[in-house]
């Protein structure tokens, strides 16, 4: 494979937290409580929140993003994230997922800001940050119930920031880790 052809290929990538599976486990277990009856379930290993989405870029800029990923973790220490409620997005129009809407804290905030600022192609899209994690996706033709309601489960801790690639394939999105950051161990 030549340079040329190489740097042609695209990957598509965004940064992202993954919780642990006790928590997806717990999140799964308070979505099949509301008895949907339609949607298709994110694969455990594939629940995150989106931190950024970077979108299409060559594989020749993958040690700068990986750079700036690092560089905008720089000095943060694992924090705790809390699930705070489930909720169908977006807000307005036919639902599309439903996701545990999670809190905010200072660190979790910060770091998306330095990743906008860093990375984010459209200004806008970056300041648009609703910290959450997909639990199911709806098809099309789909006309689920809104939901909005409380669910109890236990923070979980960040200790870590992933670089991911998303690779289409014919049975869905697989996700890749291309590198990930480690935050300091909190005191």
């Amino acid at each position: 494979m030549t340079r040329g052809s190489r740097e042609s290929e695209r990957v598509r990538l965004f940064v992202a937290v993954y919780p642990p599976a006790e928590t997806v486990r717990a999140l799964r277990r308070a979505v099949n409580r509301l008895t949907l009856g339609v949607g298709r379930d994110t694969p455990a290993e594939q629940v995150h929140l989106t931190l950024l989405f970077i979108g299409d870029r060559t594989p020749g800029e993958l040690p700068a993003i990986a750079e700036s990923v690092e560089r905008s973790c720089a000095g943060f220490s694992a924090f705790p994230l809390t699930p705070r409620r489930l909720i169908t997005l977006p807000e307005r129009g036919p639902a599309r997922l439903i996701a545990a809407e999670t809190d905010a804290p200072a660190p979790l905030v910060e770091i998306q800001r330095r990743l906008a600022a860093r990375l984010a192609r459209n200004a806008r899209d970056a300041r648009r940050f609703r910290p959450h994690l997909t639990l199911v996706r709806f098809r099309p033709g789909d006309r689920p119930a809104r939901v909005d309601e409380p669910v109890e489960c236990e923070p979980f801790l960040v200790d870590r920031v992933a670089l991911t690639r998303s690779v289409l394939t014919a049975s869905g999105a697989e996700h890749r880790q291309v590198a990930a950051v480690r935050l300091e161990p909190s005191a």
